[in-house]
């Protein structure tokens, strides 16, 4: 019954949204849409931004990630988790980091006048914006891409060591093929998140020469209070999403060969490749490692650390960061459990199917921009005289929803599990509802759950999306305070903002890998 509610509410939600966007009436049709020059120059810089950065995360990350499976070496796990951190780290947190390394008062450009030279980096426009995401996805794509390394048996290996494969054969012959069944599925997920990109571009893009269309969709909301033209362009985005979505559920496709083991065979590789893979893991590292710790000391050296933590400003942000997060984590992980445990019934019933389509109905949501779906909320709720609390719902919402498809990826297996497991025991024991999921489901659901929990509460926590159009100055939270002190240039109450949200994500994370670790045993 919870599944079919939560159906009922995605379809309503969503549905509305979007009718509201097909709806909106104006000057501004299809007509001029397509005659738009400054919309086609939009769409051309969107697509042609997410291209380079998804190709060059793609190229970089598999040099890293078979750099880091072919080098052993102390500190290993803890650059793979770092790898990991940025999964979770605001894009604004990244983005003051990245401005104190890159930015013309940065790091660089410090050092290139302490060797007397006039050289300075400039970080705005297409270079910030690829940097940026380049931060983001290089260790998403390794990380990826290791796995499909992972996968390789050790047979082949060794019998490729055996006929003398090396250099490119070895990689055309033994290891493209593993990685071939993952790079399509990759490069769509890493270009439909540059695509969507909102906050990197807004922050970085440095003006309307380099605006993608989720920028342009707020700029005529924020700006030219146009919303026809805002409706088009998000339905314009819309449909752009989906046709990708819909690529990457038909072609994308997971490892076929999982490895059982945690002692990976390879052959040795030669003195140059060694020193080659050696530089490029210390590269790569310094480019993630560098911005979060520019992060951390440029709080404790801006001179008023203390004094700047009594705003009451940012601790309204903060409060309002912290009602939010759990809150929408918390709706999110409901909203996913009552969606499998409709799913598993239907499957264990032989409806296979209709069990498969109840989950997309969930992941679906990835189609769907959170931009796109607050704009539709936003027109769809203009007549109604908006108080706090219903910023906070809607946000509330649109949060836990772009966080569902994750969450759902995360508990589909180990509730699948359960169902194959115990639903004869507990068909025949008579157990049911609450008294199934304490004393039978809980054991093997407990670390998947905190996991999902956790997060989910990470990324509610640095999205700025949906708050960068509710948000005010009665109704904010920390990545929206970060990002009008970054847009006021100042710096040193933005590095305290940055330094409370990264210590917030660092937390979540090592609860994160906590419960990653528990759920391996």
């Amino acid at each position: 019954m919870g599944g079919i509610f939560v159906i009922a509410f995605l379809l309503l939600f969503c549905g509305s949204a979007l009718f509201s966007l097909f709806s909106a009436q104006g000057d501004y049709g299809w007509q001029q849409l397509l005659r738009d020059q400054y919309l086609h120059h939009v769409l051309r810089f969107s697509l042609w931004q997410a291209f380079l950065s998804a190709l060059l995360s793609i190229f970089f990350g598999f040099l890293v990630a078979r750099a880091f499976f072919y080098q052993d070496f102390k500190g290993k796990r803890f650059i793979l988790q770092l790898f990991s951190l940025t999964f979770v780290l605001p894009s604004l947190v990244a983005i003051f980091g990245l401005l104190g390394v890159y930015g013309g008062s940065g790091w660089l450009a410090k050092l290139a006048a302490f060797w007397g030279s006039d050289w300075a980096p400039n970080i705005y426009g297409l270079t910030g914006i690829l940097i940026a995401h380049l931060f983001f996805n290089i260790p998403l794509a390794c990380k990826m891409f290791l796995q499909s390394l992972q996968s390789i048996p050790v047979q082949q290996r060794q019998l490729a060591a055996q006929l003398n494969l090396r250099g490119w054969q070895f990689i055309r012959l033994i290891e493209l093929p593993y990685l071939r069944q993952q790079v399509f599925s990759v490069f769509t997920l890493i270009f439909m998140l540059c695509f969507t990109s909102f906050a990197i571009v807004l922050t970085l893009g440095g003006g309307p020469k380099y605006t993608t269309l989720e920028v342009a969709i707020y700029q005529a909301i924020l700006f030219e209070f146009d919303l026809p033209k805002a409706a088009l362009f998000a339905l314009l985005q819309f449909v752009i999403c989906f046709l990708l979505f819909t690529l990457s559920s038909l072609w994308g496709k997971a490892p076929a060969t999982v490895a059982h083991n945690k002692n990976y065979w390879q052959d040795r590789q030669s003195r140059a490749v060694q020193i080659w893979q050696i530089f490029l893991i210390i590269v790569v590292s310094l480019f993630v490692l560098l911005p979060l710790f520019n992060t951390l000391i440029s709080a404790f050296f801006s001179g008023k650390f203390l004094k700047l933590w009594a705003s009451g400003q940012l601790w309204r942000a903060l409060s309002f960061s912290l009602m939010i997060a759990p809150t929408s984590a918390l709706l999110s992980v409901l909203m996913s459990v009552a969606l499998l445990l409709l799913a598993r019934r239907l499957a264990w019933l032989h409806y296979s199917l209709l069990s498969q389509s109840i989950i997309s109905v969930g992941t679906m949501i990835l189609a769907i921009p959170t931009l796109v779906l607050a704009i539709g909320l936003f027109m769809l709720l203009r007549e109604i005289d908006f108080s706090t609390l219903h910023l906070f719902a809607v946000v509330l919402c649109c949060n836990a929803l772009m966080a569902m498809p994750f969450v759902l990826r995360i508990l589909a297996v180990p509730m699948h599990n359960n169902m194959v497991y115990y639903e004869k025991l507990c068909e025949s024991l008579n157990i049911q509802g609450w008294q199934r999921f304490s004393l039978i489901e809980w054991h093997q659901l407990r670390a998947p759950m905190q996991y999902a929990f956790a997060l989910a509460f990470a990324l509610s926590l640095g999205d700025f999306t949906a708050i960068a159009l509710f948000g005010n100055q009665d109704f904010t939270s920390l990545p929206h305070l970060l990002y009008q002190q970054l847009g006021h240039y100042r710096s040193q109450e933005a590095s305290v903002t940055a330094f409370i949200l990264l210590i917030l994500c660092i937390l979540i994370f090592v609860v994160i890998e906590r419960q990653k670790e528990e759920g391996n045993d």
